[in-house]
């Protein structure tokens, strides 16, 4: 908004933790000071990278940041790489969000009839760009595709002053062909893109009380990745409710 008045980050902190109903966790509050900074930031091709665990609230801080901006006046686009991942966003954020090709392409027919996919223009100012479900984000796609990720990117900054959010979950798959997800690799982020960038892990479980056997085995498992162990996990199936 051209006439956006000033915002302090602590107002901005303080209306984050308003919105997020809960006591945060230490994660959570490094993330809402990230994000703080991130908003006010100045400098060009601001992005942030927001990772986080099933179970550690990491939904429930995305609401928070999208209600905090709403109530501010400030601009965002939801985007996610799927229908269905578009649906759960809505969803979670209350806010209407779209798949990411649908908002950055437009389809046009070419002289021999095929339907073809261009790039669209960024006509937004000063929006924030949420990306859910990033780990599924396609790079260096087969010949005669769009790269996915880099012409997300190219679209976000083609706005002026325009910010862009990954959320996503290294345990997830990568994209088909990939051994990582590229969206969630803030080195290649940075030297790719020439991004401004800073990450955010949320690595505490905060539902870990409800006595979840998926959970419980999930969390284990991602410590043992992150661990780099090279043993199969062994999973604990006794004593839950919602594991038969």
């Amino acid at each position: 908004m051209d006439n956006q008045p000033i915002i302090s980050q602590l107002t901005l902190e303080k209306a984050l933790h308003g919105h997020f109903g809960h006591e945060a966790t230490d994660g959570q509050q490094k993330l809402f000071y990230a994000f703080t900074r991130f908003i006010l930031s100045e400098k060009p091709r601001c992005a942030l990278l927001v990772r986080g665990y099933a179970g550690t609230g990491k939904t429930t801080s995305v609401g928070a940041m999208v209600n905090t901006l709403s109530e501010f006046g400030i601009n965002y686009v939801l985007l996610a790489p799927t229908g269905r991942a578009a649906r759960v966003l809505t969803n979670y954020s209350g806010r209407q969000a779209k798949t990411i090709h649908k908002h950055i392409y437009y389809s046009k027919r070419s002289r021999t009839g095929e339907g073809l996919y261009e790039l669209k223009e960024n006509r937004l100012t000063r929006t924030i760009f949420f990306v859910d479900e990033a780990s599924m984000i396609g790079h260096h796609g087969a010949e005669n595709y769009h790269d996915l990720l880099d012409d997300l990117i190219a679209h976000v900054y083609s706005g002026e002053d325009c910010k862009l959010v990954f959320i996503g979950d290294n345990a997830q798959l990568p994209p088909v062909g990939a051994a990582q997800s590229p969206a969630l690799q803030i080195e290649h982020l940075r030297s790719s893109y020439y991004l401004h960038i800073a990450e955010i892990e949320l690595s505490e479980v905060i539902r870990q009380a409800e006595g979840s056997g998926i959970l419980d085995n999930a969390t284990n498992l991602r410590r043992q990745i992150s661990a780099e162990e090279k043993t199969l996990p062994r999973l604990d199936v006794g004593g839950y409710r919602d594991i038969v």
